[in-house]
């Protein structure tokens, strides 16, 4: 069995308005001499300062999703990373056998290494919003995939999006990968589509498995993180 803990990479701003800094003129008058009933008039000019934080939010697999309305609750984290596990089957030539657990069971195999597949792909969900513009994603092999002395490349994990505006980053054995870029736009970003971002997929994972790998449970961590300028 090999298993890969996939430990998303989590980012929050809260997005808010800081105390407003209000700066106001005053003038004041009087009427001219002799003059009491004549009209007067003053102005004063009031300057305003907002301060809009920028957001970015990833979520890969376990974690809130949003749910709420624009002005209700917004995505949060939950601070538990997801694990996948993978099962790699042996087939024993020369018939390609598949090994029956047993006392005195009879198979034919005429020596030659086995041949192994991997239990079905699977899927997590990703997420990703902001409102900083541009974002990018990197995949880093943070733990490898070891048992013991054994280590088996983190490129044997494959990894494939459902909607290529949300792609998925190569992963390399050792390290941070490529990064790409998340498609600007998405759901409800019509107000500001240069600048925010809302986009979901699912992202599929894939074990190759590597023949000449010692019988072992192999466990490792894949690192996802999201930037912004």
């Amino acid at each position: 069995m090999s298993t890969v803990r996939v430990a998303p990479s989590l980012v929050m701003a809260c997005l808010g308005y800081l105390p407003l800094g209000v700066y106001a003129d005053l003038q004041t008058g009087t009427n001219p001499p002799g003059n009491p009933n004549a009209a007067i008039s003053r102005t004063a000019r009031l300057d305003f300062i907002i301060n809009i934080d920028k957001v970015l939010f990833l979520r890969v697999g376990s974690g809130g999703s949003f749910s709420g309305t624009a002005s209700g609750t917004g995505p949060t984290a939950d601070g538990v990373g997801s694990t996948i596990s993978f099962n790699s089957t042996p087939a024993i030539p020369p018939a390609g056998t598949v090994p029956i657990n047993g006392n005195s069971v009879t198979s034919s195999w005429n020596g030659s290494a086995p041949a192994f597949t991997a239990s079905a792909p699977q899927s997590l969900s990703v997420e990703v919003r902001s409102n900083a513009g541009q974002v990018s994603l990197v995949g880093q092999a943070t733990t490898p995939l070891t048992s013991g002395a054994n280590v088996l490349p983190m490129t044997s994990i494959g990894i494939t999006t459902s909607d290529p505006n949300l792609p998925a980053p190569l992963v390399p054995n050792a390290g941070p990968g490529a990064s790409v870029n998340v498609s600007l736009g998405g759901t409800g970003t019509g107000a500001a589509s240069s600048l925010l971002t809302y986009r979901t997929a699912n992202w599929t994972f894939d074990y190759t498995p590597v023949p000449s790998a010692a019988a072992s449970v192999y466990t490792g961590a894949i690192t996802f993180t999201a930037s912004a300028p």
